[in-house]
């Protein structure tokens, strides 16, 4: 970030990251009226200026757009620069596409974000919630509701009903895999596990699981994992059911209750 300096030829740049910053010019008023940039104006990547206390003007491919500042502390200027507050931006409020990432959390659950030239808001509904780090946030989306949006690349999750794992298509989490068995879909260290020693027949399983087992919701056959989808492999001869154990799937009499 470069600081602040007294030079008019000088112009300013931004960073949007807690907020959009920018070296603020030291000219004389009239000066500034004068030559005050505007929407279209030219620009250099990464400047900024402030319009009033609620907008901000932002470089994008060399040209000045306008941006909202819907945060508490709106558009000001600091001892380093100018600050725009994205933190209560809307979804669909214009950002710079240079600030492709960028990203504040509005709150303990909730990311504010930059993607494609517009503010997406994600709700953190995982465990560590939205989090700042060295002015850098983090949103553990690790559990999420399906329809919701998504950036592409973006990580597996866990169903709010704890049964799915949602993946990420064309920018919408969608559902993967159902998670039918007693462990259902849970985040372990930071990963998603989910429990598929139940499934349906023609339920769609991980490729990472090819030849694995399940037993039927009625425990009355075993499934096998075949080509992406759980096939029938054996059905269990009465009064044997299928028993899911740790490391083995086989049909085989119930222990009577003790």
């Amino acid at each position: 970030m470069l600081r602040p300096v007294s030079v008019e030829t000088k112009r300013s740049r931004s960073r949007l990251t807690l907020t959009v910053t920018a070296a603020l010019v030291a000219v004389g008023l009239s000066a500034f009226a004068a030559c005050k940039p505007g929407v279209g104006s030219s620009c250099e990547k990464g400047e900024a200026r402030c319009v009033d206390p609620g907008r901000a003007l932002t470089c994008e491919a060399g040209h000045f757009i306008e941006t909202p500042c819907r945060g508490k502390d709106g558009c000001r200027l600091l001892p380093e620069g100018t600050a725009c507050d994205i933190r209560g931006n809307k979804e669909g409020d214009a950002c710079s596409k240079d600030e492709e990432g960028a990203a504040v959390c509005s709150d303990p659950k909730t990311l504010v974000s930059c993607r494609a030239g517009a503010i997406v808001r994600s709700v953190c509904r995982g465990k560590g919630g939205c989090s700042e780090e060295v002015g850098r946030a983090q949103c553990d989306a690790s559990i999420a509701e399906p329809g919701e949006g998504c950036a592409a690349g973006a990580k597996s999750a866990c169903a709010v009903n704890g049964k799915e794992v949602l993946a990420c298509a064309e920018g919408t989490l969608k559902k993967a895999y159902d998670c039918r068995g007693e462990r259902g879909c849970t985040v372990v260290s930071g990963k998603i596990d989910c429990d598929t020693s139940v499934a349906r027949l023609g339920d769609a399983c991980d490729p990472r699981l090819e030849g694995s087992f399940a037993c039927t919701e009625d425990a009355a056959g075993i499934l096998k994992c075949t080509g992406g989808r759980f096939a029938k492999d054996e059905a269990c001869r009465a009064p044997n059911r299928c028993l899911a154990e740790p490391g083995s799937t086989r049909c085989g009499k119930p222990e009577a209750p003790s």
